[in-house]
């Protein structure tokens, strides 16, 4: 068993063995359990409580919105958006449940449909940094990237330092064609300590747009050939990558 699930079953086990008989498990212990057998690829567990959690309180948009989206992650589309309809149906405004709707209508590349519940959230909660994000998401996959702008933008003037934002601007300046834009928001946000490996797998791309096919594969070492990075870069950007040596040039 991997270090951190054991560690969280270990906590549990303990706080269990606390007074009389057994009790049962806490939402907030159920979660941790989850998350750690969630990051050590236990997804059969951390489904198992994640469901658990979501049970034992039906009211709790946060746990049924945790509970969809570790089924999204896993691959269940359909069960999560079960889960979210059960919960919406009690709670029809909840602005946590309707961003979370959002964000699987995106997996399922229906971008029109995200964009109605983004905005509906933002009616009611104009500064809401999630439904910003994904409004901006929406957008980007319509083709509106001068829109998408707009709301990420929006969402880091209210979380400066959240770097999935951050990650998203850049993608979708590298998606509108402004390569150099894109380099100077990635290139930092790459260094940031605990930046996710995809930023810099993003970063990559953004090089190899560039020109920089050599700053691109030395981020990526080996899990990149140069003709996949040049047709990742002319899907993303619609057109050729740039010549080689071209780096730093607007």
């Amino acid at each position: 068993m991997f270090p951190a699930l054991a560690a969280a079953l270990l906590l549990a086990a303990c706080a269990g063995g606390q007074g009389e008989g057994r009790r049962e498990l806490g939402g907030e212990s159920r979660l941790r359990i989850a998350a750690a057998a969630e990051a050590s690829g236990q997804t059969d567990i951390a489904l198992s409580m994640y469901a658990a959690a979501a049970a034992a309180e039906p009211g709790r948009a946060d746990l049924q919105a945790r509970f969809a989206s570790a089924l999204a992650r896993a691959g269940n589309a359909a069960q999560a958006e079960e889960v979210l309809n059960r919960a919406l149906a009690r709670q029809p405004s909840d602005p946590v449940l309707l961003t979370q709707l959002g964000r699987l209508r995106l997996r399922g590349d229906s971008a029109e449909q995200a964009l109605q519940l983004f905005d509906r959230v933002l009616s009611g909660a104009p500064r809401d940094v999630g439904a910003l994000d994904g409004r901006g998401m929406a957008l980007d996959l319509m083709g509106r990237h001068a829109e998408a702008e707009r709301s990420y933008r929006a969402a880091l003037a209210l979380a400066p330092g959240n770097v999935a934002v951050a990650n998203n601007l850049a993608m979708s300046l590298l998606l509108a064609g402004r390569v150099p834009e894109a380099l100077a928001i990635l290139e930092p946000l790459a260094r940031r300590a605990g930046a996710p490996p995809r930023v810099a797998t993003n970063l990559a791309i953004a090089r190899a747009a560039a020109g920089d096919r050599e700053g691109a594969r030395t981020l990526l070492g080996d899990r990149s050939r140069a003709e996949d990075l040049d047709a990742v870069v002319t899907g993303l950007t619609g057109g050729a990558p740039a010549p080689a040596g071209a780096a730093g040039q607007s």
